[in-house]
């Protein structure tokens, strides 16, 4: 389960040869590749697929000319929607699969920060974004931050430092 998630299906470029070669071996011990998945992907609350909705109708900006997108959810939001503990696990990585978007970013407001998801395609560096922006790391195309301030502060500051990177998000 662990090796599913961390590569997002097995489709982040972070993959190896290495964990194929692990998995091809598991699977010669008879693990259920196809109940892992369902039991990860396939067991979301009706809550959870409402506020998704919610979230892409309602609080989602997309920045063609940078080919990015955000989307954010407030407390108030994921009250109104009963959200549970990783209710919101791949909201980050939902705008990619708009044409032309290669940079997404999530911010949600917790109890007492933001938490800010990052996720792109390609060679634009998601890292570099959460270091620069939120003190945040992680992986070429699979990074994350924490904020301290409002929601609408975070937002300012992913809609200020995006235009520097416009040349990175233009090269393809």
């Amino acid at each position: 389960m662990g090796m599913m998630t961390d590569t997002g299906a097995f489709t982040y470029n972070s993959n190896s040869a290495q964990i194929y070669y692990v998995i091809g071996e598991l699977l010669k011990k008879d693990i259920n590749k196809d109940q892992i998945y369902a039991n990860v992907y396939n067991n979301y609350s009706e809550n959870r697929y409402r506020m998704l909705g919610f979230t892409l109708v309602e609080r989602m900006k997309v920045y063609r000319e940078h080919k990015t997108a955000l989307v954010w959810l407030n407390k108030s939001d994921q009250l109104r929607f009963q959200a549970q503990k990783g209710d919101t696990e791949g909201f980050a990585n939902l705008p990619l699969n708009i044409s032309n978007i290669i940079f997404a970013v999530f911010i949600r407001e917790d109890n007492d920060l933001i938490k800010i998801s990052f996720r792109s395609q390609g060679d634009f560096p998601a890292n570099k974004f959460a270091s620069e922006c939120y003190n945040g790391g992680g992986h070429l195309n699979a990074a994350g931050g924490e904020f301290k301030g409002t929601l609408a502060e975070a937002i300012a500051i992913f809609e200020e430092a995006l235009p520097k990177y416009t040349d990175l998000l233009n090269q393809k």
